[in-house]
């Protein structure tokens, strides 16, 4: 089924209320942020099963590549989207990402499982994608829920999500799981397609695929070096830092010498938007890095002789994962309510990363039981809900209203980048533990976890020391770089262009 043409001149206040394509549109971007949600916890939770088959100490890569990617493309893509229209560039986005996911369940090598994961990054970009479409072709009246709806709309999937991969892992293998990754995000391609209109606003924009480019060249030989310098010699693989020293001079001075640098380094001359993107940065790196050794502990075998382990099979996991999912839309929704009453952002951000240095030191100090295993995955859970609800109102309260869709791009980049970059330093860690399993894949020794486990809770604790001293925001800081920069100009709109009518307004079904 598809809509005519949309139509202009309409009153966006003139909306009669909710039609069918406005609601059907809805759940269509749900599923879509809930494809985002499970391209990310499934690898997590099938990282066992993936290591059985295919033996390595760089499973981190896995992750670290999707986050990459993701982080690369977020900018760019929301700015191809602004130059060619937002739902072409979301279907082109999840196009790829639905082939990548084909390209997983059919890998034969774990090379051309990083080739897949690869592919399936830009996915990630929907996360700033989304909010921006609907913004375009909703009235302002349904747009402020919908926006809302969607957003949250991510924890519904994922509370159930731990029982679906694992019954795929149990009855189909990690390929199973990805088929189905593949089927739901081609299928929404076509329900999208089908019935959402394309936004007809419009402004020139000048992607910096070339930035993208070099800051990607900057960041891979450095996390090779960090990965893969034990195997091949730290003095022998020296020349892949000192590529992406080079690059990373390079990428510093592109964005200074380019009128839409991919990261605009003005802006981090406001210290409230540094904190967030550091904290920001902090708290999403550990939960993806951590997350990851969660699935270890509960799913290997103390037949392997480790000290830890409680032997469960994937299906089982999910006694573990569900409750972990339930205390991050807990966290998030209570979070919520209190940032709609006036709460300052920061607080709940320095909380997050608190409750995140309290699960790992959990984890830390006893991880051998069901007990301790499932107290550590719920403040994990909890600490992630609660700053992933303060990093999005942080970057409003610290950033000018024509600077925010600039600066979400910015600092999703520095959040997703570090979401790349931690995983792998962390198998780094581990390499050194890492043993061969009788039974075919690879487990790690506790001792390797275990000092895993403290560094990650001393990142935290640093993090925290830094917001409370360097970082520290005066009285009214935030708010005075907000009122001192909040003026419109007379077009009526932030960025100079007429107010929008709202396309789903004038397409019923």
């Amino acid at each position: 089924m598809s809509l005519p043409t949309p139509t202009t001149g309409r009153d966006p206040d003139s909306a009669q209320g909710w039609t069918a394509t406005m609601i059907v549109g809805i759940v269509l971007m749900s599923a879509v942020l809930e494809a985002l949600s499970l391209g990310n916890s499934m690898v997590s939770i099938g990282l066992p099963s993936i290591l059985k088959e295919f033996p390595t100490s760089q499973g981190g890569w896995l992750m670290t590549v999707y986050f990459l990617v993701g982080a690369v493309c977020a900018p760019l893509l929301g700015k191809a989207a602004d130059l060619y229209g937002k739902r072409r560039v979301l279907l082109i986005t999840m196009t790829v990402a639905g082939v990548g996911a084909l390209i997983c369940a059919v890998a034969p090598s774990f090379t051309v499982l990083l080739i897949g994961r690869i592919l399936q990054g830009p996915i990630l970009a929907t996360l700033s994608l989304i909010p921006s479409y609907i913004r375009d072709i909703y009235p302002p009246k349904q747009a402020a829920f919908a926006a809302s709806i969607t957003v949250t709309g991510m924890g519904a999937f994922t509370i159930a999500a731990p029982t679906v991969i694992g019954w795929l892992l149990e009855n189909h293998g990690f390929r199973g799981m990805f088929l189905f990754d593949a089927v739901w995000t081609l299928g929404l391609c076509i329900g999208i397609w089908a019935i959402l209109p394309e936004s007809t606003n419009r402004r020139e924009a000048k992607p910096d695929f070339f930035g993208g480019l070099i800051l990607t060249g900057a960041v891979v030989p450095v996390l090779l070096y960090v990965s893969m310098g034990r195997t091949w010699g730290w003095l022998e693989a020296s020349p892949l830092l000192l590529i992406g020293i080079v690059l990373g001079g390079l990428f510093v001075w592109r964005t200074r010498n380019v009128d839409e640098p991919i990261i605009n380094l003005a802006l981090f001359r406001r210290k409230p938007l540094v904190f967030v993107a550091f904290a920001g940065a902090v708290a999403y790196s550990v939960s993806a890095a951590t997350y990851q050794l969660v699935p270890l502990l509960a799913m290997t075998s103390r037949d392997n002789g480790v000290t830890y382990g409680l032997g469960l099979n994937p299906l089982e996991f999910s006694s573990i994962a569900t409750p972990k999912q339930l205390a991050t839309v807990f966290g998030g929704a209570v979070i919520g309510i209190l940032l709609a009453r006036g709460r300052n952002p920061r607080a709940f951000l320095t909380l997050g990363i608190a409750v995140f240095a309290a699960s790992l030191v959990s984890f830390a100090l006893a991880h051998d039981t069901f007990a301790t295993v499932m107290i550590g995955s719920l403040l994990l859970g909890l600490a992630g809900g609660v700053s992933t609800a303060a990093v999005p109102n942080l970057v409003m309260r610290a950033t000018p209203a024509g600077d925010q869709g600039s600066t979400a791009g910015t600092v999703q980049l520095c959040t997703t980048g570090a979401s790349s970059i931690l995983p792998v330093v962390m198998f780094a860690v581990l390499a050194p533990y890492m043993v061969s399993a009788p039974e075919g894949g690879v487990f790690y020794q506790d001792r390797g976890i275990t000092t895993w486990l403290w560094i990650s809770a001393a990142i935290c604790i640093v993090a925290l020391l830094v917001g409370f001293t360097v970082l520290r925001e005066r009285s009214g800081e935030a708010i005075e770089e907000f009122s001192v920069n909040t003026a419109e100009p007379a077009s009526g709109t932030a960025d100079g262009v007429s107010p929008r009518t709202g396309d789903l307004e004038r397409n019923k079904l």
